[in-house]
């Protein structure tokens, strides 16, 4: 009789084993690479505009053409990926970001610019909704908003460390050295990717001529375990066929889906106002180069140490607590930032926790997203919410150079760039509600079904 095996029990009763580790940490190197190379234009915007002799603001439409590329990116490979599998479109989109990254060495103009960081764009937003993906299909979980948490902070390290590599290397070599390093580092990770990244075991699993592969990378999570040859793998979960985008919003996904797509606009829209703008922002009101790169550091570092405490308190109190009381915290910050100028001792610690609640709440929002949608369309809603986040980030690096160019007072525009953080605690306040009313569907529910459901042979 052929044996039946549940994927989530056997993944969840295990202890976390060092196969799953090594695809984690996989997932955290590409995402820590995509963060050096989306954040690196903000780090070297100061020199870039001397070196061309630009105005400022003029660099708006190239921070807008690479967060429309990463829009892209993130629709359509992450739609994909539910089609394709994840791990080809994860080695696909570092391709495509390492080549643009070189490209980028030989721009002259904000023409050559334009075209270039769109392109690039197309890789850096491919790869987050796939990684975002493997990383919450191959953990337990009992941990797996901490491990999404912590895998996706890797990219607020890899921009602190790109805000590090430029405050030390531009002044010797030029601003062309960042995106040298930034294309250089993922052509190197691309063949390990091949080699050692596995495909979504839950989508080998919908694919009944694939049993053998979904055994093998059973038997590495778990060597000791005895699998028949013959053994058949299920999911305890929602599964479906057919165009998968309207199916965001069937059986009571509609308002959540939609709910989701207003906290990342809002959430992004901050992100890279602050990514995008901090650096030039306070070298305006009096800091030099060096000084303003490290208060854009202390941004991600903010953002990388507070992802950890928010994945360790959202596990202990929920996602619906701790993300209001970040979102607050992220409006109280930003505005302080506006009104401390030069004044590194309230600068700093204001813009530390502006990383904490703005980078750690969006971080946490991303694996909310991971957690509403079954297997077969977690490709897509988190692909489809990153992507609507983008529209967010491109109005606000826009923006941003619009009142730059207007001459907005630095307060006035840090004061604006606040009020995202309370529309986003206002819709996780929504979401909250809709979990209390039973009208919030997760993958967790079929998931903890799973566990207590008897094997059936």
């Amino acid at each position: 009789m052929t044996q039946g095996i549940n994927l989530a029990r056997y993944v969840d009763e295990r202890p976390l084993s060092g196969f799953q580790i090594r695809v984690i940490c996989l997932c955290a190197l590409v995402v820590g690479l995509d963060g050096f190379d989306a954040q690196a234009l903000g780090f070297v915007a100061p020199a870039l505009s001397k070196d061309l002799h630009l105005q400022p603001g003029a660099l708006g439409p190239v921070f807008g053409a690479s967060l429309f590329g990463v829009m892209i990116g993130s629709l359509v490979f992450g739609a994909l990926a539910d089609y394709l599998g994840r791990k080809w479109l994860v080695v696909a989109g570092v391709l495509v970001f390492a080549l643009g990254s070189l490209a980028t060495t030989q721009a002259t103009s904000v023409s050559d610019l334009v075209t270039i960081r769109f392109l690039t764009g197309l890789g850096l937003g491919g790869v987050l909704p796939n990684t975002i993906a493997l990383t919450g299909e191959y953990a337990p979980q009992r941990r797996r908003t901490l491990l999404i948490m912590l895998m996706f902070m890797t990219v607020s390290l890899g921009s602190a460390i790109g805000g590090a590599v430029a405050a030390k290397l531009i002044t010797a070599y030029g601003w062309q050295i960042i995106f040298l390093i930034g294309g250089i580092l993922p052509l190197i990770l691309c063949p390990v990717l091949i080699v050692w990244l596995p495909e979504s075991l839950s989508l080998l699993a919908l694919d009944n001529g694939k049993s053998h592969r979904v055994r093998a990378l059973l038997m590495r999570i778990d060597p000791s375990a005895r699998l028949p040859a013959d053994a058949r793998f299920t999911i305890v979960e929602e599964s479906g066929k057919g165009f998968l985008l309207p199916q965001l919003f069937t059986k009571r996904r509609l308002l959540p889906t939609l709910l989701l797509w207003v906290m990342f606009f809002m959430n992004m829209m901050d992100i890279y106002f602050l990514n995008s703008w901090l650096p030039t922002l306070t070298h305006g009101v009096g800091l030099d180069v060096q000084a303003a790169i490290a208060v854009g550091i202390a941004f991600q570092f903010g953002g990388m140490l507070g992802t950890v405490g928010l994945g360790l308190l959202i596990e202990k109190f929920g996602f619906d607590r701790v993300l209001f009381a970040t979102y607050i915290a992220g409006f109280l910050s930003i505005i302080t930032v506006g009104f401390a100028g030069a004044s590194l001792p309230i600068l700093v610690p204001a813009v530390f926790i502006a990383g904490v609640a703005v980078i750690g709440g969006q971080i946490g929002c991303n694996a909310y997203a991971a957690r509403i949608y079954p297997t077969y369309i977690r490709g897509t809603g988190i692909g489809w919410a990153l992507g609507i986040g983008r529209f967010g980030s491109i109005l606000g690096v826009t923006l941003g150079g619009l009142m730059l160019a207007a001459k907005w007072d630095v307060s006035s525009l840090f004061q604006a760039s606040a009020v995202p953080q309370l529309c986003s605690a206002l819709v996780i306040l929504g979401l909250a509600v809709l979990g209390m009313r039973g009208s919030l569907p997760t993958s967790d529910d079929t998931q903890r079904d799973a566990l207590s459901t008897p094997e059936r042979a």
